[in-house]
């Protein structure tokens, strides 16, 4: 693999902070633009490429999909042709989903204005979608999202986008939950019967529900992971313990666990095709064609 390729991808590897969607664009990106460096590419070559990508955080749905979608285009004949098209494809989607997914979460919304909404964790796409409906959104209730804080981007990006921000702990988006309107959050995969998002979503959401808020999941489609694609690939992940305490004392263990999965249940599934229920969600995650190649290489 070029050091071009490989720098790239070791930062979307460092980044904990920023959304399943933008990491998979850029390393969907980096991938083409290796792509272009080398037009002819070998298949130890390619596989060089979706092991690498395996590297990443592989508890991202959208990157485990590119690495799939590498692995398909080596399956077949002309391989760097096929991929040229996967990866026009597969950004392609990335790019357009998130104006798509702010549209249907606009209407969701309805017409009255001055909606308090909540979020937690960061993700671009809910993000876009809030900025899309600041029209209705009178202001946005922000968890900081232990251990790592992404609350704090997500607050930013909102206040940069002159949407009214009230950031708060994660216990005290707990409490003022019942004051908001919609609890909007990302995901990092989409399964069939739930999905993944950082620590702490699981327990919004629940909370959420107890306060009559509806709960909207907001992902595009390449966040859909079918079992055979997870079950290799997906094994829950800790943090560096420094997030947690840092000099503590002897004798005490830390744990640093950043993603759970929450059940897809009284849960709205928003995505560039619009709203999903259970079924539909379930269908489209089966859906999906995975690389044996891919298989193999985990092995």
């Amino acid at each position: 693999m070029s050091r071009p390729l490989a720098q790239q991808l070791a930062r979307v590897a460092r980044d904990h902070t920023s959304g399943a969607a933008q990491l998979a664009l850029e390393s969907a990106r980096a991938v083409e633009q290796w792509l272009e460096r080398h037009p002819s590419p070998s298949e130890a070559e390619l596989e060089d490429v979706v092991l690498k990508l395996l590297r990443l955080q592989c508890s991202m749905a959208p990157i485990l999909r590119l690495a799939n979608e590498v692995a398909l285009a080596a399956d077949g004949p002309h391989c760097a042709r096929a991929l040229a098209m996967r990866l026009r494809a597969f950004i392609r989607s990335l790019e357009r989903a998130r104006g798509c997914i702010a549209r249907h979460f606009t209407a969701a919304l309805g017409k009255s204005p001055g909606l308090t909404a909540a979020t937690y964790s960061f993700s671009s796409t809910v993000i876009g979608s809030f900025t899309a409906a600041r029209a209705r959104v009178a202001s946005v209730l922000v968890a900081e999202s232990r251990p790592a804080l992404e609350g704090r981007l997500t607050a930013r990006r909102l206040a940069e986008a002159r949407i009214p921000v009230q950031y708060t702990t994660d216990t005290g988006l707990l409490g003022l939950l019942h004051s908001a309107s919609v609890f909007a959050v990302g995901a990092d995969a989409v399964l069939s019967h739930s999905f993944v998002n950082k620590i702490g979503t699981r327990t919004a959401c629940l909370a959420a529900r107890e306060a009559g808020v509806p709960v909207f999941l907001l992902s595009d489609a390449t966040k859909f992971l079918p079992e055979e694609l997870a079950a290799p690939f997906w094994r829950p992940s800790e943090g560096p313990t420094a997030l947690v305490w840092t000099g503590a004392p002897r004798g005490i263990v830390l744990r640093c666990p950043l993603f759970e999965h929450t059940e897809l249940v009284h849960v709205r599934v928003i995505t560039e095709s619009g709203v999903l229920d259970p079924s539909e969600v379930r269908r489209a995650v089966e859906s999906v064609r995975v690389s044996p190649r891919l298989k193999r290489l985990a092995d």
